[in-house]
This record gives C-alpha cells, structure tokens and sequence, in this order.
C-alpha cells in the first residue's frame, strides 16, 4: 500500500503571524502548507498560522484588536482603520454586538477604498482626519473616530464615548491613560462640521464630561438629567467614617442622594460583592441614601427606575 507524502510541517517561528500570501510565499511557505488546518484565513489574500507562544500576545488583544492585526497584512500604503473599528480599537464602550461588524478600512480622496469580504471600504476626504499608528497599524484618532460614529450612535451614546476618550482606560488597574482632552474633540467636531451627524456632534460635546468609569455612568447621568434633574456630580470625593473618602458614581448633593451602578460582575464576584456592601454602610452612615442601579432599570423600564428615583427624592426633600 502507498501513502500520500506527508505534508512539510509549519516551522515554529510562523505560529501566530498573519501573512500575506505574498509575504507568505517570500518566506518560503509553499501553497500545501498554507492549505493546512493551521492555516485560518480571516481574511482574502491572509493567513494565520494558528498555535505558538505568539497566540499568548494575540490572546491579550481585543477581538477587533485582533481582526485588525489580520487585516493589516494586506493593507496597501495610505490605508488605514476608521469609524467604529477605530473606536473598538482605542476600546470605546460601543453598544453590545459592534464588534461583530465588519472592519472599516478608511482612504483619502479620491483613491478607491477596497472591497473584499468582512470589510467596508470609506472615502475620506483630505485633511478631514489625522491618521495615527498604534497597535501596529494604522487608525484615525480618537477625536475622529467619535466624530466619524455620530451618524450611528445614539446621541447619548456618543457622549459615552466622548466620556471614555477624555478620561481614558485603565492602564494598570489604578491609573487611567486619557486618549483626548475635550479641546481635541472640539477641534475634531470643526473639522467634520459639514459631516453626516454634525448636529449629533454640537448636542454631545458640551455634555462630555471627564471622570466617568463606564458607558452606564455616562447614559445614568444623561438619564437624570433628561428627567429635570441638577447635573450630577460625578465621582466626586466623599469623605465617611475613619477617615476614608469615597467617589460614588453619582452625586446629588441637594438631596444628599449618591448612585452607584452595579453591572453583573458586582454581584457575580464575591469579593466585589462584599466591597460594595461595605462601601454602601460607610456612605449610608455617612447619611447619604445609595440607590442601586442594574442593567434593568437603564436598558429595561428606564421610566419606571425615574418615577422611583423621584418619588424618593421627593421624600428627602
């Protein structure tokens, strides 16, 4: 009986790299081993060879942070990631299943932006935005991309994200990066003033605020506020029993009322948990009310969660 001759094994060093077949073949890799179960092909004209110490790296980045990275093997000289691809990149809080969306490959005027599968082309006019490398690659800033989403979020969710930009990711746990200031978004908005969405754009900005943890900080304020309310403070310090200030998410201090949100990870982590139970008895005792806020009463009965947050507000009064 013959046997078929056995295919020449992927040396080491590929494991993890995205390859253009090119760049491929120039390497020496032969068009059976490309065709290797280890072999994905994220991408036309891409691909990556699956295992290795280099899938450690990898594993670490966002999943678009990723697309990206295997996109970048075939993309041509003065293209580079915009809109909500950029944004995921820079890891604004965008509404849940964006990363799902296809990659937005950007160029300038008047060159073709390409067309191939999982990607969408944008023509983008010269000097409209200022293209950066970080990651690897190349991407519009994040005053651009917040300017490029106004068309395709909601406007209080490009507040969001102008939150995030101004006062930045967590670094390491503790300290925060910020990605913008708010002068540079407004220096942005002028730039795409004749934009898709630059009305969304003028609503947004003045409400940008530094300071502000998440996306469900910045939709709760814009929520309070939509209802009449003063304008929370937001994570201002709040000085308790032993010593100790606190910055609760919300703060009105008229009614001596703090809000603190509470995703699933809260009650999911134990140890959270218990923090958070610790913290809301320094502040009660401290006499300030604590209103719980859950993923249901911002994107479920936001107008039952008002009617309770006035009823009571019109009791501490």
């Amino acid at each position: 009986m013959t046997t078929g001759t056995p295919r020449k094994p992927i040396a080491p060093g590929f494991q993890g790299a995205a390859l253009s077949t090119a760049d491929a073949r120039r390497a020496g890799l032969t068009r059976a081993q490309l065709r290797q179960a280890v072999v994905a092909h994220p991408f036309h004209g891409v691909n990556v060879v699956e295992g290795g110490g280099v899938d450690a790296v990898r594993s670490r980045l966002t999943a678009t942070q990723r697309s990206c990275s295997d996109y970048s093997a075939r993309m041509l000289p003065g293209q580079f990631f915009a809109g909500g691809t950029a944004a995921l990149v820079w890891r604004a809080p965008l509404p849940r299943g964006w990363d799902e969306r296809p990659l937005v490959v950007g160029v300038f005027s008047p060159r073709t932006p390409p067309r191939t599968r999982g990607v969408i082309g944008m023509r983008v006019g010269e000097g409209r935005v200022r293209v950066r490398t970080a990651f690897g690659f190349a991407l519009v800033s994040p005053p651009d991309a917040w300017c490029q989403l106004a068309s395709e979020l909601s406007r209080e969710d490009l507040v969001a994200v102008g939150d995030y930009f101004v006062f930045g990711d967590v670094a390491d746990g503790r300290h925060r990066s910020p990605l913008a200031t708010v002068a540079d978004l407004r220096e942005a908005v002028e730039r795409h003033a004749h934009a898709s969405g630059a009305g969304e754009l003028r609503w947004a900005l003045p409400r940008v605020r530094t300071g502000v943890d998440s996306r469900p900080e910045s939709l709760l304020r814009l929520l309070l506020v939509g209802a009449g309310l003063p304008e929370p403070l937001v994570n201002d310090p709040t000085p308790v029993a032993g010593g100790i200030v606190l910055r609760p998410d919300l703060k009105l201090s008229e009614w001596r009322v703090v809000f603190e949100y509470e995703g699933e990870d809260h009650w999911r982590d134990r140890r959270q948990w218990a923090r958070d139970q610790r913290r809301r008895e320094l502040l009660e005792g401290a006499g300030w009310k604590v209103v719980r806020v859950f993923s249901a009463d911002l994107f479920g009965d936001a107008p039952a969660f008002l009617a309770r947050v006035m009823a009571m507000l019109a009791r501490r009064r």
